[in-house]
């Protein structure tokens, strides 16, 4: 077996050598730390760009926050994923499995797809996904706030699937 050597800290004075080391402690220290936030910064970049795609590049990026952070609480509290899909012109739906929300958006020409999970879709209801859809997407996009509106639909989500997780 070979042994591994540690170098040791040269110092004149005992005290000395215990500074070094807490200086050599340090210079880890901050080392792993910087480490740690980098990789959570590159998370949350993944994060949010397999939650929304926003050809337009119209969406801020607190819209694209709260987006990222319902997808989270969506993954979180009910094992849902969750896509967004905004395109400059007209756009096909991907493949989606049944625990995948897809909400395609194309502005220019004024459309807006919903696509729910199975379960998800029986619990919420017909009406209730059409309502989002002609409530708050389709006037939103003659209006020109339909970043606005894409929030207000994840909300609407988000407050009735809690109505009947409590059983309302």
């Amino acid at each position: 077996m070979r042994r591994i050597n540690i170098p040791r800290v040269h110092g004149s004075t005992p005290r000395e050598k215990v500074i070094r080391s807490l200086a050599l402690l340090l210079v880890f220290a901050a080392v792993i730390w910087a480490f740690m936030k980098n990789n959570e910064h590159v998370v949350q970049v993944l994060n949010q760009k397999s939650a929304v795609y926003d050809e337009t590049g119209t969406l801020t990026q607190d819209q694209k926050k709260m987006i990222v952070s319902f997808t989270q609480a969506l993954r979180e509290k009910w094992g849902l994923n969750c896509k967004i899909q905004i395109y400059g012109g007209d756009f096909v739906v991907p493949e989606l499995d049944d625990k995948t929300l897809y909400i395609g958006l194309a502005p220019a020409i004024d459309a807006a797809e919903l696509r729910f999970p199975p379960l998800m879709r029986s619990a919420l209801g017909p009406e209730f996904i059409d309502s989002l859809k002609t409530t708050f997407l389709l006037p939103a996009f003659k209006d020109g706030d339909w970043p606005l509106a894409v929030q207000e639909v994840l909300v609407e989500i988000l407050k009735k699937l809690d109505s009947l997780n409590q059983g309302e």
